[in-house]
């Protein structure tokens, strides 16, 4: 997989924007978040700024767009994260972006890593220590976390504070879980079903969960409170470059591929439905049941589904669902109808874009085939984009209960199988 996005995937897009010019620069995504940091903690500036945004761009694309070029990215490349991230990317701010970038290779790779040891522990993985080397190896070689490192996208980072919340969580420390959360609203729009499913489990328990709220609003209160310090009035400036962001983005989220815009808005209401299911009906179960274990998972790839772009790096957040997937293996092989068939189609999936890659690498250079390949380039991208829809599928139909295991489509939830046959 390494091979082909960089021996085949990437030299293939740098011809095609060449041919169409299109800009091509650092196409870091770190780099907006890093340059409006470093201006406002050393410079003052304002990273919401029309100023900061071009000069954003020439680093980014290798020169400010041209709205009247029509190969030119809609993307502007704003500053569209809350301003509370320049806290964790103050301590870079002095270095040449260069080495920030050959740092930030090394530690979102080392916070994938860290994410999948943590992720056996919260979902309670029983894998010996050669289980464990080869989950951590099939990561690190998925497309969705090559795309992530070489991007230097901050999902991973996410990733960590999530598993660290929940870990928390799991150990009883619900201040830590509840400030580890807030940490990763950097990136809301990946977070909100996580703090719904939280919320849920706190209120029906109050008085002995009430810890993981005050770490939550405590954390975030500080947060919130010391961005207003830096930068007076920049949540409205924030809420502004959110908008633009969905705007020039408008009709490329993940479900408009698949139910294109009109009826997009009624698969992200069905998803958040049977999230807020999961959640309700695993509020009372032990941290250790699969009740409570699906809900974490659903509440993850329910963000991807609901992504207001097609990022495949976002997929990251799928390891905890394949991990009790796995978990779960000796109930999916006695299973039966549907559950038998999208367990199924998961490993499928899964296995798509490494058989696809290799066949298309064997083509490129043993066969010599450039022209076939560089028209089928986009065919390890298939199994990709199906995996959430049906990883979320299967996750809703999983038994919670180990008894259950051979039921089929007919002893599903009557509510999870309307959603499913909408």
């Amino acid at each position: 997989m390494w091979f082909y996005v960089k021996k085949i995937l990437i030299p293939y897009q740098v011809m095609d924007a060449a041919q169409v010019g299109r800009p091509r620069g650092l196409l870091s995504d770190l780099y907006p978040r890093w340059l409006g940091a470093r201006e406002l903690l050393l410079r003052g500036r304002n990273p919401y700024s029309h100023d900061v945004t071009l000069e954003i761009q020439r680093g980014y694309y290798g020169r400010e767009l041209d709205p009247a070029r029509p190969n030119d990215p809609k993307d502007q490349a704003r500053f569209a994260y809350p301003l509370y991230v320049v806290f964790l990317l103050a301590p870079f701010v002095r270095m040449n972006f260069l080495e920030v970038q050959v740092a930030a290779f090394w530690c979102l790779g080392f916070f994938g890593l860290a994410s999948v040891l943590l992720w056996e522990q919260v979902l309670k993985v029983r894998f010996a220590f050669a289980n464990s080397l080869t989950a951590i190896l099939l990561l690190l070689a998925t497309y969705p976390f090559i795309q992530a490192v070489s991007l230097q996208q901050p999902v991973l980072l996410v990733l960590l504070f999530l598993a660290a919340s929940f870990f928390a969580r799991s150990r009883g420390w619900f201040f830590s879980s509840g400030a580890l959360m807030a940490i990763a609203t950097i990136k809301p729009q990946t977070v909100i079903y996580a703090v719904l499913l939280m919320l849920i489990w706190v209120s029906w328990n109050w008085k002995e969960r009430q810890r993981w709220f005050w770490g939550f609003t405590s954390t975030m209160g500080v947060l919130l409170a010391a961005s207003e310090l830096l930068l007076p009035g920049w949540l409205p400036q924030f809420y502004e470059a959110l908008r633009a962001y969905q705007g020039y983005l408008a009709n490329t989220a993940f479900l408009d591929l698949f139910l294109t815009s009109r009826w997009a808005w009624l698969g992200r209401m069905l998803i958040s439905v049977a999230v807020v299911w999961a959640a309700w009906t695993s509020r009372e179960q032990p941290l250790a049941s699969v009740a409570s274990r699906r809900a974490i998972c659903l509440s993850l790839v329910a963000a991807i589904c609901n992504s207001p772009n097609l990022g495949t790096y976002n997929q990251v957040l799928l390891v905890p669902g394949f991990l009790l997937v796995v978990e779960e293996r000796s109930v999916l092989r006695q299973a039966k109808g549907l559950l038998r068939y999208l367990s199924g189609l998961v490993v499928v999936l899964a296995l798509w874009p490494w058989v696809t890659c290799a066949a298309l690498i064997i083509l490129k250079f043993v066969f010599h085939a450039d022209v076939f390949v560089q028209h089928t380039l986009q065919l390890p991208s298939f199994g990709i984009l199906q995996l959430p829809l049906v990883t979320l599928a299967l996750l809703l139909v999983l038994p919670t209960e180990r008894h259950s295991a051979g039921r089929s489509l007919a002893t599903v939830p009557r509510g999870v199988s309307c959603i499913l046959s909408l």
